[in-house]
């Protein structure tokens, strides 16, 4: 006899977006399961640096972007959140910086100076006093300018974590889906999904509406669209990790001559209590042409560069390659904000950035609401049993062990 799981909405991906979609669905009252065949963030999410972006390294010659304008309310939603006055709690998420500071090199004080004098966004800029600059810039070699910007920095480990707490019984882990596994019927509804977990029985999942929230992984679904051009990119970046014994925790832009931060580093703890910088601004973008050696190789002559009084001789680099998923773009270029298409009864969605995953999950609700998706009876008893997905480990942890 074929098993079967009713449910109102099926999210499939683990990462922000299906973790914060699945928080706000069920708080709507819906029947919800989320479908993950990896570990809990264990795509871009867990390769995020942490920062709830406000707008800033969009507008970096002093226009207000598309991009900046989309993001420019998103600090102020995740602010309320974290305070646990928002529409999901994260009053337990450590809070690893409540600024990013952005800072110039002597030469481009004038420059940063201009830029801020035409800068129009949400996000409050300061020009810090030689006294109040963090404790690395205060070294007698350091003569560029340091401002303070309204851009907060979370633990995204522990984000991932109270975002999954509330909902253990109804995440699951499954086997990576084949093409096989959906289900379609003649209008080109998705009729079902077929999930398996070894040693589990295969189960078919039917929903009112299926949402992919998967990075990645949304590609599974594109490819099975008969009728209709959605299509999504991969932008690569090839981060650098730096862990050290120097006790200088630094979240901060570098100004550069481009549009991106020359570059932006961001501080975190690894397991066994030494310090890491996570970096990545324009040295990951234009890393993408360099082996793995030659990144750390550039990564090292730039901390030589901006930071002549540190020695880095006994840290630890290593460095990896992401991905950043999303809907297709002219030229490949980056997207204005988050995404998704309605397609029948399914929804394909990318979040594009960590700061807009409440964002999605507020349009994404939009259109059920217009499409009069209302809760409805489900049984889920065929996967009581089922397992549940680990949470994805520290980038830095996983790859310096």
């Amino acid at each position: 006899m074929e098993k079967i799981v009713q449910t109102d909405i099926a999210i499939i991906g683990g990462g922000i977006a299906g973790l914060w979609l699945l928080n706000r669905l069920r708080q709507a009252g819906f029947s919800v399961i989320l479908l993950e065949s990896d570990s809990l963030g264990g795509g871009q999410t867990h390769q995020a640096q942490g920062i709830i972006h406000g707008g800033m390294k969009y507008a970096l010659q002093g226009q207000t972007t598309l991009a900046a304008q989309a993001i420019a309310d998103m600090p102020d939603v995740w602010k309320e959140c974290l305070q646990g006055q928002g529409e999901i709690d994260l009053s337990n998420v450590p809070v690893l910086s409540r600024q990013q500071y952005l800072w110039s090199t002597g030469s481009l004080t004038a420059k940063i100076a201009g830029f801020f004098a035409g800068l129009a966004l949400k996000s409050q800029t300061q020009a810090l006093e030689k006294k109040d600059f963090p404790a690395l810039f205060q070294h007698p070699q350091f003569h560029g300018q340091v401002y303070s910007l309204d851009e907060t920095v979370i633990d995204v480990y522990a984000l991932l974590r109270e975002l999954m707490m509330p909902n253990q019984d109804i995440i699951f882990k499954i086997d990576p889906m084949g093409e096989d596994q959906l289900i379609f019927d003649h209008a080109d509804h998705l009729a079902s999904l077929e999930i398996r977990a070894a040693p589990m029985k295969t189960i078919q999942v039917k929903a009112q509406k299926y949402i992919f929230t998967a990075g990645k992984g949304n590609e599974l679904i594109l490819k099975n669209l008969k009728q209709h051009t959605l299509a999504a990119q991969r932008r690569p970046l090839h981060m650098v990790i730096v862990k050290h014994d120097l006790d200088y925790p630094l979240y901060a832009h570098c100004l550069g001559l481009g549009t991106t931060p020359r570059l932006t580093i961001t501080t975190h703890k690894s397991h066994d209590g030494k310090s890491i910088w996570y970096l990545g601004g324009q040295l990951a973008e234009e890393g993408v042409k360099l082996s793995p050696e030659e990144q750390i190789q550039a990564a090292k002559n730039e901390l030589k560069v901006l930071f002549p009084w540190l020695d880095f001789s006994n840290a630890q680099f290593t460095s990896f390659c992401v991905d950043r998923a999303e809907n297709t773009q002219p030229n490949g270029h980056r997207p204005d904000s988050c995404y998704l298409q309605e397609i029948e009864n399914m929804i394909v969605a990318w979040p594009t950035k960590l700061a807009f995953a409440p964002l999605l999950a507020t349009k994404i609700i939009e259109c059920l609401t217009k499409q009069s998706i209302k809760p409805c009876i489900a049984d889920m008893r065929e996967l009581r049993a089922w397992p549940m997905p680990a949470l994805a480990k520290p980038i830095w942890d996983k790859l310096l062990a």
